[in-house]
């Protein structure tokens, strides 16, 4: 009877301590986080917690016994409960007999005795059979990035680029500069543009590229000009002179535009507002104007035809998050293509105007997505390996046609894909 009464005594104390730990400052349970890959009718999750964002923080972390996968195959608003999971340190689990190409929404709670439970964000996953794509570049050495943005020639079958890790020799010194080159689509007759180079875009007739790079102009600034190359000449003419970030320039479809992004109205920070160039002149105008809505700065333009424009656009530092936005030269209003939850970069849209890729990070990690305007519906193209991502920064997506797209993977692969 004694030894009972003390098993009792500590069962009731160390639940009791378990129920305190929850109330001090000195534990915290992290939140599962969903990231998916897709399968031909499947969906495999994976998680881990919100462990990094702890790392300085005052207490320490505990996992979550249990994990509730909640679902819905029929928007965010029907969530139903698909399975408790013990937290066995797998951390994964595979969600089967999905419809193909139909999207399905997914979130975790993450569950612990003596702890408030905690909701992670929702994903959006499209399960489908994957579609094969053509690998036209591979780098040697496979882990080090080296190829990202990526624009198409198409009359002349090349493709200019950024190679990040450009190294060449000066003398006895070693040294290493991001840097533009141009090459046919197979990576063979490779010309270096310039080094210390970004974001370049082949203009419609193929024979000059835009593009963007550093530059210093008074002691404790270092502003990015717009620069311009021509095929023919090998010449390099510098567009910008001034002491503001300007990036991204992308020629009009008449050639007789530039739109880029600059900080001109907005000194002493990176928050940028798309610009417009005369070709002939040289004169710059604003488009847009950030000031007048709750964006703190909008970026990377792309054409629609010559007056249209895509963009992205990130709200409040605090939100931080990016959207999909269209304006135009002649109205300068903004609006939004459609609402998300997650980050959306980068769009290129379609040469017959029907279909809208950019990057999401809507299945928890990066990846290409296809917006198809008509039926206002989604397409998911890339996200069958967690091995494989698309990096919203330094990678783009550029058509080859109505029904092909060009990206590169882990900035490693020049990749050609069919999207229908």
């Amino acid at each position: 009877m004694k030894k009972y009464l003390v098993l009792c005594f500590l069962a009731i104390f160390f639940n009791c301590e378990h129920e305190k730990m929850a109330d001090t400052e000195k534990f915290r349970m992290w939140c599962a986080s969903p990231i998916a890959t897709i399968d031909d009718g499947k969906v495999h999750l994976k998680w881990g917690g919100g462990m990094y964002d702890y790392l300085l923080r005052p207490y320490e972390i505990v996992e979550p016994d249990k994990i509730d996968v909640y679902i819905s195959e029929n928007g965010m608003s029907n969530f139903r409960k698909l399975v408790e999971l013990e937290n066995d340190g797998s951390y994964s689990y595979t969600v089967e007999k999905l419809q193909n190409g139909k999207p399905c929404y997914i979130y975790f709670v993450s569950k612990k005795k003596g702890f408030k439970s905690l909701s992670s964000d929702a994903i959006m996953v499209i399960p489908n059979k994957k579609t094969a794509f053509e690998i036209l570049q591979k780098c040697e050495e496979e882990h080090i990035p080296r190829l990202s943005n990526v624009s198409i020639a198409h009359q002349k079958n090349k493709i200019a680029y950024v190679d990040k890790y450009y190294y060449w020799e000066e003398g006895s010194n070693c040294c290493m500069e991001v840097s533009i080159f141009i090459s046919n689509m197979d990576d063979s007759e490779k010309e270096l543009v310039r080094i210390n180079g970004y974001s370049p875009s082949w203009s419609p007739a193929n024979d000059k590229i835009v593009f963007h790079f550093d530059a210093t102009h008074n002691i404790g600034i270092f502003p990015a000009q717009i620069a311009m190359y021509d095929c023919e000449t090998k010449t390099i003419t510098q567009l910008t002179h001034d002491n503001y970030y300007n990036y991204a320039p992308v020629f009009s479809k008449n050639t007789n535009s530039l739109l880029f992004q600059s900080s001109q109205n907005t000194p002493g920070t990176y928050e940028t507002n798309i610009w417009l160039m005369d070709m002939q002149t040289h004169q710059t105008s604003q488009i847009t104007d950030i000031s007048k809505t709750s964006l703190r700065t909008v970026e990377r333009p792309c054409w629609i035809d010559n007056d249209r424009f895509l963009f992205h656009g990130a709200y409040s530092e605090e939100k931080n998050q990016y959207q999909l936005f269209e304006s135009s030269v002649s109205k300068k209003q903004i609006s939004q293509i459609f609402e998300s939850q997650w980050n959306d970069y980068n769009p290129s849209i379609s040469p017959d105007q029907k279909k809208i890729a950019f990057i999401s990070n809507r299945s928890g990690m990066n990846q290409v997505w296809i917006y198809h305007i008509n039926s206002k519906t989604f397409s998911q193209i890339t996200g069958y390996s967690d091995n494989e991502s698309v990096e919203p920064v330094w990678n783009n997506i550029d058509w080859l046609d109505t029904s092909t797209i060009v990206y590169a993977i882990n900035e490693n692969q020049l990749v050609k894909q069919s999207v229908e």
